[in-house]
C-alpha cells in the first residue's frame, strides 16, 4: 500500500482505530469472563474516541499540509489484519491488553514512519503532536487496565 499524500496516510490511521473498535467488539461478544468484557467495552470506548479526535485533527489541519507528498509504502493493509483476529471466549485481560499494546504499537509505527519521511518541518511537527498524543492515550489505557485488575 502506497501514501501519496499526508492526508490519506492520517485517513488510514483513522481507519485502524475503527478497525480496533470493531475487533474489541466482536471480542467482547464472545469473551466468558466479565472483567475481560468490561475491558473490552473500555477499549472500543477508547477507540472511538481516538477515532472521532484524529478526525477532528484532520479537520482542523491546513490543506496545505494534508497536501504535503509523501511516498510511504506499507508491506501490510493494517486494518484488513485488524478484521481476522480473533481470540478464544476463555482470553484473559492480560491477552487483551498484550493485544492492545500490539496493535497500537504497529498503528503508531505508521505514524513515526510518516514523521522519520516527511521534509516539510510543519508536517512533521504535526505528526509528532499526533504520536504524542497517541502515545499519551496508550498510556492512559495500560493504566485504565491495570485499575481494572485491582477491582
Amino acid at each position: 500500500m502506497r501514501f501519496n499524500q499526508l492526508k490519506l496516510l492520517l485517513e488510514h490511521f483513522v481507519s485502524c482505530r475503527e478497525a480496533m473498535q470493531a475487533m474489541y467488539r466482536r471480542l467482547e461478544l464472545n469473551a466468558d469472563s466479565e472483567r475481560v468484557r468490561m475491558l473490552l467495552a473500555y477499549l472500543q470506548h477508547q477507540e472511538k474516541e481516538n477515532a472521532e479526535h484524529l478526525k477532528d485533527f484532520i479537520a482542523q489541519a491546513k490543506h496545505e499540509l494534508l497536501d504535503t507528498w509523501t511516498d510511504i509504502r506499507l508491506e501490510q493493509d493494517l486494518p484488513a489484519r485488524i478484521a481476522k483476529i480473533s481470540q478464544p471466549a476463555n482470553m484473559s485481560s492480560d491477552d487483551v491488553t498484550t493485544l492492545a499494546l500490539d496493535l497500537g504499537e504497529q498503528s503508531l509505527a505508521l505514524l513515526r514512519l510518516a514523521k522519520d519521511e516527511l521534509s516539510m518541518l510543519g508536517a512533521r511537527q504535526f505528526i509528532g503532536n499526533l504520536i504524542e498524543h497517541q502515545e499519551k492515550r496508550q498510556k492512559q489505557m495500560v493504566h485504565a487496565t491495570h485499575r481494572l485488575d485491582d477491582i
